[in-house]
C-alpha cells in the first residue's frame, strides 16, 4: 500500500498502487468518512490485507466504524471486506441489493447485516446525509457511488479513473495532458460499452455529474480531484464513445508485461 492521507478534515484516503509495466500505474483507492457514524467506503486489495487492517486502524478504530459503503462487488474493492466485517461487528454492509446475494457465492455474507442500496437513496450517517448516485460510467452493474450532502463531495467509483505516469495525493500535481489520456484510456477499457451508446445520451448523463457541482471528485482509481476540474472531466468522457475502442494485447504484449514484473512467462495459447 502507499501512505494514507486527508483531504480535506474528515476524509481519508487509503491508496495501493498497481503499476503497468509499459503504461504507468493504476491507484485503487478506499476511504474513511469520518463522519458521527463512520463510513468506510471500499476495502482495497486483498493481497494488501494486513497493511490495510494497520492503515484502517491509524484512522479509527474498526469497533466504531457503523457503515461500509461497497460501491460494488468487484475484487479491487471487496479485498478486505470479509476481514473487515469481522474488524468491524457494528458495521452494517450497504451495498447493491443484488451484489450482496452475488457475493453470498464465494464467501458466507452475513445478509442480516446488509442494507440493500439503491441510486437516488440517502443514508443517514449522523452529521450529514450521504446519497447513493450512479456514476456514468462503470464496468459493474451493480455500481452505486456517493454524493457528501453536507460537504459536496463526489464518489465517482470507477468514473474518472485513469492509468497514469505516477500518482501523487492530487490531480493538481498530475498534468492536463496525463490527465486527458489517461481518463479517456481508462473509460475505453473500463466501460467498452460506451462505444454502443448514443452519443448525446450519453452526453446527458456525464452532465449530471457537473450539475451536482461536487466540491471534491473522489475517484477509485484517480488522485483526489478538486469540484473545478469536474467540467473538464465530463468533456473527456463525453468524447469517449467517438473515440478508437480499446484492443487488449494479444499473448506477446501480455508477455513482455510478465517479463517486465518479473514474473514467469505465461504459456502460450495452443
Amino acid at each position: 500500500m502507499d501512505p494514507i492521507y486527508r483531504v480535506g478534515n474528515d476524509v481519508h484516503v487509503l491508496p495501493s498502487s498497481l503499476p503497468i509495466p509499459g503504461i504507468g500505474t493504476l491507484v485503487v483507492n478506499a476511504y474513511v468518512i469520518l463522519a458521527r457514524e463512520p463510513v468506510l467506503v471500499d476495502t482495497g486489495l486483498a493481497m494488501d490485507g494486513e497493511e490495510f487492517e494497520h492503515a484502517l486502524r491509524s484512522i479509527v478504530d474498526p469497533a466504531d466504524i457503523r457503515w461500509i459503503w461497497l460501491t460494488h462487488d468487484d475484487a479491487d474493492h471487496t479485498g478486505n471486506l470479509e476481514r473487515v466485517m469481522s474488524l468491524a461487528p457494528a458495521a452494517r454492509l450497504l451495498t447493491h441489493g443484488l451484489g450482496a446475494l452475488r457475493m453470498s457465492t464465494w464467501w458466507p455474507v452475513p445478509l442480516d447485516r446488509v442494507s440493500a442500496l439503491q441510486p437516488g437513496g440517502r443514508l443517514d450517517v449522523g452529521d450529514r446525509y450521504l446519497r447513493g448516485v450512479r456514476p456514468p460510467l462503470f464496468d459493474n452493474p451493480m455500481t452505486t457511488g456517493l454524493l457528501d450532502e453536507r460537504t459536496g463531495a463526489m464518489y465517482t467509483v470507477d468514473t474518472f479513473g485513469a492509468i497514469l505516469p505516477s500518482v501523487p495525493e492530487s490531480c493538481d500535481d498530475v498534468s492536463e495532458a496525463d490527465l486527458v489520456d489517461g481518463i479517456a484510456g481508462w473509460a475505453a477499457f473500463d466501460s467498452p460499452w460506451t462505444q454502443l451508446v448514443d452519443h448525446d445520451r450519453f452526453r446527458a448523463a456525464a452532465n449530471e455529474v457537473a450539475r451536482l457541482q461536487p466540491t471534491t471528485i473522489f475517484s477509485s482509481h484517480l488522485p483526489s480531484a478538486s469540484g473545478r476540474m469536474a467540467r473538464q472531466f465530463v468533456e473527456v468522457i463525453a468524447s469517449v464513445p467517438a473515440r478508437p475502442p480499446f484492443v487488449p494485447p494479444d499473448h506477446a504484449a501480455f508477455a513482455s508485461i510478465f517479463a517486465a514484473l518479473g514474473a514467469a512467462a505465461p504459456t502460450p495459447p495452443a
